[in-house]
């Protein structure tokens, strides 16, 4: 018998007998029988462990091997076409009307699924009309469909045009996993068809193998807009950018990408290198080649670069600059509070004038880092969008393959966001210089250096960082070979187009590496050789006594 139960009835109507305290537990230890062990069984079950031992240890893959078929497949369709009537939250962007697109996806299950919930993701300013989806329990085969729009909802164009879907579930055995898929969404989402510009600031020039296409062919969904028919001129207007046009050459197999603004030829010029090989694959053409002769427009690139250096140091001193106000604002505040609770109040010595005027101040420092931050957000799409051209020109300049174009992307582009602890130009500079260190070193002996151990901080120039960029162009301009295993860290030979008495020349001279490459060695390895040399030119006892 239980006494003091507290009895509860919820608004479901379910009716709860609570009480405080535990309940005791009843359960004994049995008592173990001592037997005698049997020597040949465990001989057995060892040699049967360690065959099972051996057999796990032959295969040197430690992740496990997915399996033929998912128990869960995510597919994702975008819309050919723009939606009738835009889903866009923001209706027009500097004049221009806002469109939206349709994205299907579809979800498949192969066994019964608990809890699936699915998230959508695609990158700023771009948003979705929902972003989280609840799909409950799926049964043995069952197919769920759903679909939202996505638009722009920015004052700036997005770095990347590519989305990413996550539906996390349980599996039948309760074990929680993922399934992921990407979609991409059309270029016509950011930009509409205008009027071509012949001249422009920013110029880059992309080569092929093949004579030159109508570039309405590989743009079908702009030919009715477009104003030149015979199509070696096509313009895009970015809803929240500048116009870049794209120019083909008559008598030559080059086509020009000209805008004002140099990170805003990133979209375009990706597009046109996709539009290009499809376009040759439908046709059959297997030895078609994208190039860019250079120079890598390094120059413009950096400009991006101090620029968004520049919102990152200004965000700092309005930081700084709030912190003192806000001491000074809390000094102020204490000081009348005593003020006030003395009982002979004495006069306030033009204080609440002085707490007036720091509540202004802080109001006013508050607003200006809000709108550099903002500044900011923009700035590091701007430098995104540039550094993702500069991988394209690098990876067409030197026909780099797709695991060292990666390896590359990773390496320029290791941040989606900004943050006050960990910035891009510290991450990138500790990136670009490991792979100066070891697979784009210029000896082996540069590659037994050891990683940095040194905890990440904001930098006060970006000079080093441009430094390290520019020999990283460099190196890979050698025949350097971006690879993360020790044994591609050997230099490997460039191939050129050259005459016998040319080849000799180039076989017997070095290259002379640069002026540049020469301060970039390690403060550590300076040190060393220069204790080396001290002790080479120490006399030893003997001379010194002779001397003597």
């Amino acid at each position: 018998e239980l006494k003091g139960l507290v009895v509860t009835l919820s608004c479901d109507g379910h009716l709860h007998c609570s009480y405080m305290g535990t309940d005791p537990s009843f359960f004994t230890a049995p008592k173990v029988d001592s037997r005698e062990v049997n020597y040949d069984e465990v001989d057995a079950e060892m040699k049967a462990l360690q065959k099972v031992i051996r057999e796990a240890t032959r295969n040197q893959d430690i992740i496990p091997k997915a399996e033929a078929e998912d128990d869960l497949t995510v597919t994702a369709i975008v819309s050919t076409h723009l939606d009738d009537v835009s889903q866009a939250i923001i209706p027009e962007i500097n004049g221009i009307a806002v469109p939206s697109v349709t994205v299907k996806i579809k979800v498949s299950s192969r066994f019964a699924v608990q809890s699936a919930k699915m998230s959508v993701c695609v990158q700023p300013p771009l948003a979705v009309t929902q972003a989280q989806f609840v799909l409950h329990s799926l049964g043995i085969g069952s197919q769920v469909a759903v679909a939202f729009s996505a638009f722009l909802n920015g004052q700036y164009t997005p770095a990347d045009l590519t989305g990413d879907v996550a539906v996390s579930y349980s599996s039948p055995t309760g074990v929680p996993r993922v399934a992921q898929c990407k979609f991409v969404l059309p270029l016509c989402l950011v930009c509409c068809p205008t009027t071509a510009s012949k001249n422009a600031k920013y110029k880059i020039t992309v080569d092929t193998n093949k004579p030159p296409i109508n570039l309405t062919e590989a743009f079908p969904e702009l030919s009715e807009k477009a104003e030149d028919k015979e199509g070696n001129a096509l313009a895009f207007q970015f809803i929240a950018g500048s116009r870049v046009t794209v120019l083909a050459s008559k008598t030559s197999q080059r086509y020009r990408i000209q805008s004002e603004s140099f990170e805003d030829i990133w979209l375009v010029a990706k597009e046109l290198v996709q539009r290009f090989e499809q376009h040759f694959a439908k046709l059959g053409v297997k030895d078609f080649r994208n190039s860019f002769s250079g120079p890598i427009p390094l120059a413009e690139y950096f400009e991006t670069v101090d620029h968004h250096f520049e919102l990152r140091l200004n965000a700092q001193k309005y930081q700084d600059l709030l912190s003192e106000r806000a001491v000074q604002f809390r000094a102020i505040q204490r000081r009348l509070l005593t003020r006030f609770k003395d009982k002979t109040p004495a006069p306030l010595q033009n204080l609440d004038t002085l707490m007036e005027g720091t509540y202004r101040q802080v109001i006013a420092l508050a607003d200006a880092a809000e709108e550099n931050r903002a500044c900011l957000v923009q700035a590091f799409s701007r430098l995104r969008r540039a550094t993702h051209l500069l991988i394209l020109l690098v990876s067409l300049w030197q026909g780099l393959g797709t695991d060292q174009t990666a390896l590359l992307e990773a390496t320029l582009l290791p941040l989606l966001q900004d943050t006050p602890q960990l910035g891009w130009e510290e991450s990138v500079d500790a990136a670009v210089s490991h792979l100066l260190r070891t697979c784009l070193s210029r000896s082996p002996k540069d590659q037994a250096i050891s990683l940095s151990t040194s905890q990440l901080s904001m930098p006060k120039d970006t000079s080093r960082l441009k430094k390290h960029i520019t020999l990283l162009c460099d190196r890979i301009g050698k025949g350097g070979r971006l690879s993360l295993s020790s044994e591609a860290n050997a230099p490997t030979t460039v191939m050129m187009p050259v005459n016998s008495s040319t080849l000799l020349l180039a076989c017997c001279e070095a290259i002379p590496e640069s002026i540049a490459e020469d301060e970039e060695e390690d403060p550590a390895l300076q040190q060393e050789a220069t204790e080396k040399i001290i002790k080479k030119k120490q006399p030893s006892k003997k001379a010194k006594s002779k001397t003597a």
